[in-house]
């Protein structure tokens, strides 16, 4: 490993291990030993003022030469940022500490058979199959065939030659190397495969980045087989760009749809409210992981949840900043945002461990009363029923 690359990786893992997302040693070994420049060709940065759109904002194409990388793009790469490795459809590799805590949260073992949805980059791939090890065995899929031409090429280049890179719609899975001990999507999924959960060993699980809300509000479910039936706990967060192929869904909240109303003035300013008050005390993480307890809860009752507030159609947008409430539209949001904070605060004010999550095709589903501690999701595929199981409130 080249000395420059060596430094800058043990500042990179120095700061995913600050960040707290970085914790065991077979996690921080693979971070060390993967080089995630060797799996770049370019990617896009935004700037304001480039030529490439995505997601309503402007980037700039960076060409990268991982045979004699740039030292100031190579600062970029071993950084805590995505990278748009691809735009129309677009492909990336993830923010490192994003990956670094999905990777922590699939508890992987030496000699275990996974499987991932979104190859991306290959550069997840090549850290799972690390701590894996050569026992071990990973299968990677995206839809995208040349990601998978330029993932699978630059693998075999880094040392990684035993990774399977597939081509394929990855709501199919591989069947041809199940079961697996471990499914893992690294794409925001508007719902679930029942193939994915068709292949899983009889003590695996997945680790999938559901939408709940707005696109790009993805927390991390953990699901597994218990007592017959496809059994969920939220684990943590994320922000993917969405599956492509037949998981696919409309999105009524892109991500541009959720910038729109920046930019324009707002119709209204309004104080926080209750524990919003509270968020301007905050800072970076530690508001973040406070606040989305409150949007998880609202995606549950109403589809115009975005992350940060309500997105409608025709009455505009309230959005939840850290020391105000800013409304875009009709004043009636106002209020739509006050009572689900108050049906909320009832309950206790639940955070993600606080529910448990069963998923059923939509024709097995069982007839369940909503309301009070049990809600029912409507998915392209499946149905979600989504329960209250703490005594708060």
């Amino acid at each position: 490993m080249d000395q420059r690359v060596a430094e800058l990786i043990e500042d990179y893992v120095a700061e995913l291990k600050r960040r707290g997302t970085l914790k065991s040693g077979p996690v921080e070994q693979a971070f060390r030993q993967v080089e995630r420049h060797r799996l770049l060709e370019w990617f896009y940065l935004e700037d304001g003022e480039g030529e490439f759109e995505y997601g309503g904002r402007e980037y700039s194409k960076r060409d990268f030469n991982p045979q004699a990388p740039d030292p100031e793009l190579l600062k970029i790469i071993y950084s805590d940022q995505p990278l748009l490795t691809r735009l129309a459809p677009p492909s990336s590799t993830s923010q490192p500490a994003l990956v670094a805590n999905m990777l922590e949260l699939l508890e992987l073992g030496r000699g275990m058979n996974a499987l991932e949805i979104g190859a991306g980059t290959g550069y997840n791939a090549a850290l799972m199959q690390e701590i894996v090890g050569e026992e071990g065995h990973i299968t990677t899929i995206d839809i995208q065939e040349d990601v998978v031409e330029q993932a699978e090429r630059l693998l075999q280049a880094a040392g990684y030659d035993r990774i399977e890179v597939i081509a394929r719609d990855g709501v199919f899975g591989h069947p041809e190397n199940a079961p697996y001990d471990r499914i893992v999507a690294t794409v925001g999924c508007p719902d679930i495969s029942f193939r994915w959960a068709e292949q899983l060993a009889d003590d695996g699980f997945m680790l999938i980045p559901l939408q709940h809300g707005s696109e790009g509000s993805d927390p991390l479910v953990r699901i597994w087989e218990e007592d017959g039936k496809l059994t969920g706990r939220f684990v943590g967060w994320s922000g993917f760009m969405s599956i492509r192929g037949k998981l696919e869904v409309e999105q009524g909240i892109s991500f541009t749809k959720q910038r729109s109303p920046h930019g324009k003035e707002p119709t209204a300013e309004y104080p926080p409210f209750g524990f919003l008050k509270e968020l301007k005390e905050l800072e970076g993480i530690g508001w973040w992981r406070k606040f989305s307890d409150l949007p998880l809860f609202m995606s549950f009752n109403d589809k115009r949840t975005c992350w940060n507030g309500l997105y409608d159609r025709e009455k505009g947008a309230i959005l939840i900043e850290r020391d105000k409430l800013v409304l875009y539209g009709d004043e009636s949001l106002y209020q739509d945002l006050k009572n689900l904070y108050g049906q909320w605060e009832k309950l206790g004010r639940p955070g993600l461990s606080d529910w448990r999550l069963e998923f059923f095709p939509h024709d097995r589903a069982p007839e369940i009363a909503e309301g009070g501690r049990a809600w029912v999701i409507e998915r392209k595929f499946s149905k979600e029923i989504v329960r209250l199981t703490s005594s708060r409130g």
